[in-house]
């Protein structure tokens, strides 16, 4: 990641300099979770820095060759299978390692990862709501496969940006 200031953060249990960093393990659970330092502390800006997270995991993970190495990808599917919840055909090795095989393929600047259109709550300003007719179309879209528009996200409040580089 790349962050314009200082992130300090204990509830998040997160503590990093300026500038470009490779986080381990804790470091990138911290800044996935994080709310306090990173963004304006919304599940929004979470959700859009997690999605940042993960296409630059994406591609590091294709640059360096893991999806074609069972020796490097075991320990990743492993991890994703601990600390996900999905649907239960991925709930295990061999279901998230068939999809992983599956997007091999696919080059890395094709990955993209949208949230549905949403808008704040009125009765609750922390909840957000479906923004309708929009998220029924992009629904429909995805149940029929047929193309869909995505946008690009800002960057939270600390200039964090996600990259493999």
């Amino acid at each position: 990641v790349c962050l314009r200031k200082p992130v300090d953060d204990k509830d998040a249990k997160l503590k990093l300099p300026a500038g470009r960093v490779t986080l381990d393990g804790e470091q990138a659970l911290g800044y996935v979770r994080a709310r306090k330092s990173l963004g304006d502390g919304s599940d929004t800006d979470r959700m859009d820095r997690q999605q940042r997270f993960l296409g630059a995991l994406v591609n590091k993970v294709q640059s360096n060759d893991v999806l074609l190495n069972p020796v490097k990808l075991y320990p990743v599917l492993d991890a994703a299978t601990s600390s996900l919840t999905t649907d239960p055909d991925l709930a295990s090795l061999r279901g998230l390692y068939d999809l992983v095989r599956g997007l091999r393929g696919i080059p890395t600047e094709r990955v993209q990862f949208l949230t549905v259109p949403r808008e704040s709550y009125a009765g609750d300003a922390n909840r957000d709501q479906l923004v309708q007719p929009d998220a029924g179309k992009l629904f429909t879209r995805l149940r029929t496969d047929e193309p869909v528009a995505v946008m690009a996200s800002r960057q939270d409040s600390a200039g964090g940006t996600a990259n493999s580089g």
